[in-house]
């Protein structure tokens, strides 16, 4: 006797999963790997079969009242998918889903014989597993059944473990994106912050150039040494401009501290008191 190998496809048939169906919990480990994963990014970047013997280590160690977060949490878990499992068993979605699944059983299994007269046995027909390329007989229990089940087992598990880490990776690379775009918003907000500030302070020092301009500008100092007898003797002497503030306050307090030029001092004291008086300089006081 032979068997066709749709008796894999019967026994995977059992494990298949229900994409309606809700998510299934997680474990308190499994839950513990992913906290992990996502605080440490010199773990996640490790090989998977690295990083979960480390975390695994870490899990073996942790305090008993550390590990019942995740107990809780997982718990949790458990009777929120018992509840949504129950709701879902009386959906029409699951109801077709099991029907489903019951004509893939039916269509695979063997078909049952019937007595017909006379005691004799009558056989339903049966489909020629043979004629299909995809499908080849296999004598049931030799070593090459025993040799395809675990070549069938393992490529089942390797796609499982891939599955897995392509799963974790993916998790890893949306996190990395998710910090690369808070990291970028908060960047963008300091860039704009740092330009209004600059903004205001060069509006601050504009208004401060314009206002020591219009307090000193009677008041020219001498490049030389010399003080000026009238504010017409312009030769060998600097007036106040907007764009010369800074080179004519250093000038000016250049003179005024040297204890050389008392007149050019007392000049200086005046106008800026009379300056703060009227309110036509308000960004110093006296």
């Amino acid at each position: 006797r032979s068997l066709p190998h749709s008796l894999y496809e019967m026994a995977r048939l059992k494990k298949a999963c229900d994409p309606n169906a809700p998510t299934r919990p997680r474990s308190s480990f499994n839950l513990y790997m992913r906290h992990r994963i996502s605080q440490s990014e010199a773990l996640s970047s490790k090989p998977f079969g690295e990083r979960n013997r480390l975390i695994g280590l870490e899990w073996a160690a942790l305090p008993p009242e550390q590990k019942q977060i995740f107990n809780e949490q997982a718990s949790r878990e458990r009777e929120k998918y018992k509840a949504d499992f129950e709701a879902y068993k009386q959906t029409q979605a699951f109801k077709d889903w099991q029907a489903k699944q019951e004509g893939l059983k039916g269509s695979l299994s063997p078909k049952s014989s019937k007595r017909g007269p006379k005691g004799k046995r009558t056989h339903e027909p049966e489909i020629d597993m043979a004629s299909s390329p995809k499908t080849p007989r296999i004598p049931i229990f030799s070593e090459e059944f025993l040799a395809y089940n675990r070549q069938r087992e393992m490529a089942l598990r390797n796609l499982r473990k891939q599955a897995t880490q392509l799963e974790e990776e993916t998790a890893l690379l949306s996190k990395h994106v998710e910090n690369l775009t808070n990291a970028s918003a908060k960047l963008e907000l300091q860039i704009k912050s740092t330009e209004a500030q600059l903004a205001a302070e060069e509006a601050l020092t504009q208004r401060f150039r314009k206002e020591l301009t219009a307090t000193f500008a009677e008041l020219p100092v001498p490049t030389n040494g010399d003080v000026p007898r009238s504010p017409s003797s312009a030769k060998g002497f600097e007036r106040i401009t907007i764009s010369s503030a800074e080179s004519y306050m250093a000038r000016l307090c250049e003179l005024v501290c040297s204890g050389q030029h008392e007149d050019l001092k007392s000049k200086a004291v005046e106008l800026l008191k009379s300056a703060v008086r009227t309110k036509s300089l308000t960004l110093c006081t006296v």
